[in-house]
């Protein structure tokens, strides 16, 4: 994810934060989001931030306080670490279904190669297969376990075969 995609979804949250508050609901929070992409996306460039740093950088845009914090962890854009409860990691908004997803997929490949015998199957004939627990596609999960080195790519007579890494 580069970080005009992570914009766009702040940017999101900016536009259904503030369709909630047309209809009626009286939270204030759009303005967080807008301090949070002017003021602390650009100057920080780690994956965490301090609880202090954090509130003088949303200080800069007005009076930041802990629901603001709040409304940014319930949006997905913040996590507080569970070592220490003074630190936030920058996380992605949603992200939870791809990744189950993901991992899914991958289980799902492995046990379909592990069910076999010599625990290796022809590249063609197992793209396609369908995935019953993940959304993405099987070519999706393939091309990751074998850049990941779980499977292993070998050329036969009949095409590309894929084996399970023993290593």
């Amino acid at each position: 994810m580069f970080m005009d995609d992570y914009l766009k979804q702040v940017y999101v949250f900016l536009m259904e934060s503030a369709v909630r508050r047309s209809k009626g609901k009286n939270q204030d929070c759009s303005e967080v989001f807008e301090w949070f992409e002017k003021y602390v996306l650009p100057s920080k460039l780690d994956v965490s931030i301090d609880h202090l740093e954090l509130c003088s950088l949303l200080s800069n845009g007005g009076d930041a306080r802990d629901k603001h914090i709040t409304l940014l962890m319930n949006a997905g854009l913040l996590t507080r670490q569970l070592i220490d409860p003074n630190m936030y990691w920058f996380s992605i908004p949603s992200i939870g279904p791809i990744l189950k997803g993901l991992t899914q997929g991958r289980k799902e490949v492995l046990s379909l190669l592990n069910r076999r015998k010599y625990k290796e199957m022809l590249l063609s004939s197992l793209e396609k297969t369908r995935l019953r627990l993940s959304p993405l596609d099987v070519r999706f999960h393939l091309r990751d376990l074998i850049g990941s080195g779980q499977i292993k790519t070998v050329q036969t007579a009949t095409g590309l075969l894929a084996r399970v890494s023993t290593d």
